[in-house]
């Protein structure tokens, strides 16, 4: 155990901590009001089919800006795009608590969404700073530093949903952007550039990439499983999870949050147990998590046909997040051994630019299937997918 806390505190330092610290207080935000946007959504007069089209627009936004991001990080080094993009998001939090319609909360989230142009430099500067013996251990304790807040702060946005309805959402969302402006500061701060910037233009960095073909081709296979398959796995809860919930099975919003801090309770823990055994990914246990985040969209629902199995929510709820924190660790590390550093940024760019856009048609697709095939029938509809999806990682692995 002590070997274990030594080695937990020098993966820890450096952009690594920073990151982690950052994350954390990120997570402190999002997690009181996440788990219930569509929810606010819909109490600003959004239908099922407008949240799943409001999803996919600012998912459109984010892909056209995260390529540029990706160039970015290759050009200007790491630091500059995360500090620019830290302090847009911080500013947009605050106009959440102002939308006075759903039309206006659309808008928000389209440019919220852009603003996140900067992910490419957070995954590149974490690449460059993760010992690469420690890869998937590094990412595993990143995750659970980052859901450590969802284990109660679910719990208190359903019980200011319930108290305050709109309004508590609203205080929700200011502190959203309190705590974005002191990431901002801490980021400023600490962190450490990792990448010295490219004496190149747009044009150069990109015709550049055709000597990485290899490189590409081999990252490709990991992208359509993080931007096509999981994603249409994963769409129906991610997008009507807490309507599904409170709406149609008739449980409280404290009792949704609940279920994601039992699922966040469940991905640390995973996260806990494995990274004190294994420091870079095992084939056997991703393949396994994979059928994990399948197995918890079936669980989700049979509740619906039966309301006595209303318990399967939750263990639904914790094993999808338990696979789903070994399958992003897993992937995360076997990335950061293709990819050179001085290719990161722009992968990573082409990377969730495929996984945003996948995520606004998977969200469309969410919207069709949960109004036309009925709730049941589209998380079925989801195990099935989430099946092939396994079997797909099973083959590239």
């Amino acid at each position: 155990m002590k070997s274990y806390l030594v080695e937990l505190r020098l993966l820890l330092s450096g952009n690594v901590g920073v990151m982690a610290i950052s994350w954390f207080l990120f997570a402190l935000s999002s997690a009181i009001v996440m788990p219930f946007f569509s929810v606010y959504a819909k109490s600003l007069g959004a239908s099922d089919i407008e949240i799943s089209i409001m999803r996919s627009l600012g998912l459109v936004a984010l892909a056209v800006f995260l390529p540029i991001g990706g160039l970015l990080t290759d050009i200007w080094g790491r630091v500059k795009p995360i500090i620019i993009g830290t302090f847009m998001v911080a500013t947009i939090q605050f106009f959440y608590a102002l939308a006075p319609d759903w039309r206006y909360l659309t808008v928000i989230w389209v440019v919220d969404n852009a603003s996140h142009f900067y992910q490419p430099a957070l995954t590149a500067i974490l690449m460059d700073s993760m010992p690469r013996d420690k890869t998937m251990k590094g990412f595993m304790v990143l995750n659970a530093f980052s859901s450590l807040p969802w284990l109660f702060m679910p719990v208190v946005g359903g019980a200011l949903f319930d108290m305050y309805g709109v309004s508590g959402i609203r205080w929700g969302f200011v502190l959203s952007g309190v705590i974005a402006l002191v990431v901002s500061i801490l980021r400023i701060k600490a962190l450490k550039e990792t990448f010295s910037p490219r004496d190149k233009d747009f044009s150069g960095v990109i015709v550049e990439l055709a000597g990485y073909r290899p490189v590409l081709n081999k990252a490709i296979k990991y992208y359509v499983y993080t931007a096509f398959f999981n994603q249409l796995t994963l769409a129906v809860v991610n997008t009507f999870g807490a309507i599904y919930a409170i709406n149609r099975l008739g449980m409280s919003a404290v009792d949704w949050g609940v279920a994601t801090t039992l699922g966040t309770a469940s991905s640390i823990l995973t996260s806990l147990f494995l990274s004190a055994r294994i420091s870079v990914h095992s084939r056997k246990l991703t393949v396994a998590a994979s059928s994990l985040i399948a197995l918890g969209q079936l669980f989700l629902a049979l509740p619906y046909i039966n309301r006595g199995l209303i318990a399967l929510v939750y263990v639904g709820v914790v094993v999808s997040n338990a696979g789903g924190l070994v399958v992003g660790s897993a992937i995360s590390s076997i990335l950061t051994h293709v990819l050179p550093i001085e290719l990161r940024g722009r992968a990573t760019g082409i990377q969730r630019t495929l996984e945003t856009l996948g995520g606004a048609f998977a969200s469309y697709v969410a919207g069709l299937m949960y109004t036309v095939l009925n709730p049941f029938n589209s998380l079925v509809t989801s195990f099935v997918i989430g099946i092939a999806s396994t079997a797909y990682l099973a083959y590239i692995l």
